[in-house]
């Protein structure tokens, strides 16, 4: 009886995935597909909250807010991304250090530039900064996942 409950529940995804093959009528749905793919990835990064391993970053309209483990960074600008689904951002970069923060030695952060891919769920890039062309690292998020992240003490 088991098998059966299983075999009844695998049958509607059977024949979902057996659709797909299915010639018939398939040029034109792949042709609009295809536009729907394209206008998805033109235009804006999607808001929303996108995780990673020691990464959290909240996209908004203007911009977003990019948290790591001992650091925090900004874009000041919309997340414009192309048809290829490339990005190309700037903003600042804060490094944080351990203890109370001192009375007059506010960090002001670095320019950086925040530039990468994303196909609408997932996203890697690399952060750079804007005057000495350094790499500070590279990164892969996922939209709508939480990180767990180690701030310094």
């Amino acid at each position: 009886m088991n098998q059966l409950t299983i075999a009844l529940a695998a049958l509607p995804l059977l024949m979902a995935l057996s659709s797909q093959g299915d010639s018939c009528g398939s040029a034109k749905q792949q042709s609009v597909n295809t536009k729907s793919a394209a206008v998805q990835q033109e235009g804006r990064m999607t808001k929303g909250t996108w995780g990673g391993n020691h990464i959290l970053m909240e996209v908004t309209e203007e911009g977003a807010r990019v948290e790591y483990d001992c650091a925090h960074g900004t874009i000041s600008e919309p997340l414009k991304v192309d048809s290829q689904g490339k990005f190309r951002a700037k903003g600042t970069h804060f490094r944080e250090r351990g203890g109370p923060e001192r009375v007059g030695s506010e960090d002001k952060g670095e320019p950086v530039i925040y530039s990468g891919t994303t196909d609408g769920k997932t996203a890697t890039f690399t952060v750079t900064n804007s005057v000495t062309d350094d790499v500070i690292g590279t990164f892969t998020l996922t939209l709508g996942k939480i990180s767990r992240l180690h701030k310094c003490l």
